[in-house]
C-alpha cells in the first residue's frame, strides 16, 4: 500500500511538472524550464524548451549575440560570474557534456576560482545560439538557489530610536523568560543594525555592484530628489509590534511597525520599481512593507534553532501594541552587504546616498 502512495505521489508530481513549468524569462524572451527529477527522466524530451510563440532561432531574432570566424567553425564569447561556473558544469562535468553533446559544440569555461568568459564554437551558427541560451537558462534558474548578498536599506540607527529599543529589550528580558516563552537575548536584533529595508540584491561581481550602485545614483537624482523637492522632508515614525505570521504563539519574526506616510511609501515603491525594472531585484508584493525587525529566530547563533526555533509572542503584541519606538527624518539610503559591519556596527555599504 505504502509503494502505491508513493507511485501516485510521484506520477501527479509528474504530471503537475509537465502540465506547469517554470517560466523564466532571459533578455525579455520567454522559456519553459522543466527542472524536476521527472522530466528529467524522461530522455525524449529536452529540460529546456524555447517558447515557440515568442521565440525563434535565428541570427536575426539574436541580435545581442555576436559571433567570429574561427577556423571552419564559428566561435561566440560572453562574460559569466564565476558564481555561476559551477551550475553550468555541474557534478564531475554532466552538465556541460550534456550541454556540448545535445548543441554540438565545445564550451570552454574558465578554470575554479578564474574570472574570464566563457567561449562557445561549433560549426553552426543555431548550434551556437541554442547553447548560450541553455546557459543564460541555467544561469537563471540558478540564482534562484544562491543567497542574497546586499539589500538596500534606510539606517535607524538613531540615539533615540536606540534608547527606546534598548529600554524595550531590556523590559522583554525581564518579563518573559526562556522557559516560558522561548525567548533570549540571541534573537533581538543589534541596536546598531535597526534599519529599514527596501529590497534584497544578488549583487555576483564588481560588474553588477556597478550596476546597483548606478541604479541608486539614478534613483536619487529621477525619483528622490524630485519628490523630497515637492513634498519637503519625509518622516519616518515607529509605533507599534506586529509579527510575520498568523499565530502569535508561534512566531519567527517581531517588528516595530511604521505608521502610514504615503510620502514614505511613494519613495520607497519608486526605489524599489527601478532596481525592478533593470533586473536587479525580484518583485514580490505590490507595495514595500515597511517595518523595522527587532525580534528574529535567524539572529542565533545555533544554526539548526535559527529555521526551528519559534517563539510565543502573545503577550507582547498585547503590551507594546502602541509603543513609541521614535522617528526620524529620511535623509539616507544605502547599499548595504549582509553580514556585515562597521566600526560603528552598522553594516558595510558599497554605496550610500545622502538628501
Amino acid at each position: 500500500m505504502l509503494n502505491v502512495l508513493k507511485n501516485v505521489k510521484y506520477i501527479a508530481h509528474y504530471i503537475m511538472d509537465v502540465l506547469e513549468p517554470e517560466l523564466i524569462w532571459v533578455n525579455g524572451q520567454c522559456y519553459r524550464f522543466y527542472e524536476s527529477t521527472a522530466w528529467k527522466n524522461i530522455h525524449t524530451s529536452d529540460p529546456y524548451m524555447e517558447d515557440k510563440e515568442s521565440i525563434c532561432l535565428n541570427e536575426e531574432s539574436e541580435p545581442d549575440i555576436e559571433m567570429v570566424s574561427h577556423g571552419s567553425c564559428f566561435k561566440h564569447t560572453f562574460y559569466v560570474p564565476k558564481i555561476f561556473y559551477s551550475h553550468i558544469i555541474g557534478t564531475k562535468g554532466i552538465t556541460r557534456r550534456k550541454l556540448e553533446n545535445e548543441t554540438k559544440t565545445n564550451i570552454d569555461i574558465p578554470k575554479k576560482g578564474k574570472d574570464g568568459n566563457i567561449v562557445i564554437t561549433g560549426q553552426e551558427r543555431k548550434a551556437i545560439i541554442s547553447a548560450r541560451h541553455r546557459i543564460d537558462l541555467l544561469i537563471e534558474a540558478s540564482k534562484k538557489k544562491i543567497r542574497y548578498t546586499h539589500f538596500l536599506s534606510i539606517p535607524l540607527n538613531k540615539k533615540n530610536i536606540i534608547d527606546k529599543y534598548i529600554s524595550f529589550k531590556k523590559d522583554i528580558l525581564e518579563k518573559y523568560n526562556k522557559t516560558a516563552s522561548n525567548i533570549d537575548e540571541s534573537i533581538f536584533q543589534l541596536p546598531a543594525k535597526l534599519h529599514l529595508t527596501i529590497g534584497m540584491l544578488k549583487l555576483f561581481d564588481d560588474n553588477d555592484k556597478g550596476n546597483a550602485i548606478d541604479a541608486l545614483m539614478n534613483c536619487k537624482t529621477n525619483i528622490i530628489d524630485p519628490i523630497i523637492e515637492e513634498t519637503g522632508p519625509i518622516n519616518i515614525q515607529l509605533q507599534g509590534v506586529s509579527c510575520m505570521n498568523d499565530d502569535p504563539s508561534d512566531v519567527k519574526i517581531l517588528y516595530a511597525q511604521i505608521v502610514l506616510n504615503e510620502k514614505l511609501q511613494a519613495l520607497v515603491d519608486n526605489v524599489a520599481g527601478y532596481f525592478i525594472d533593470i533586473g536587479l531585484m525580484e518583485k514580490e508584493y505590490e507595495k514595500i512593507k515597511l517595518h523595522v525587525t527587532l525580534m528574529n529566530t535567524s539572529f542565533k547563533r545555533d544554526y539548526q534553532g535559527r529555521f526551528k526555533e519559534k517563539y510565543d509572542a502573545s503577550e507582547i503584541l498585547k503590551v507594546y501594541k502602541d509603543t513609541l519606538f521614535g522617528e526620524t527624518t529620511l535623509n539616507q539610503i544605502d547599499i548595504s552587504e549582509l553580514h556585515t559591519a562597521t566600526k560603528d556596527n552598522y553594516y558595510k555599504s558599497i554605496s550610500s546616498i545622502t538628501f
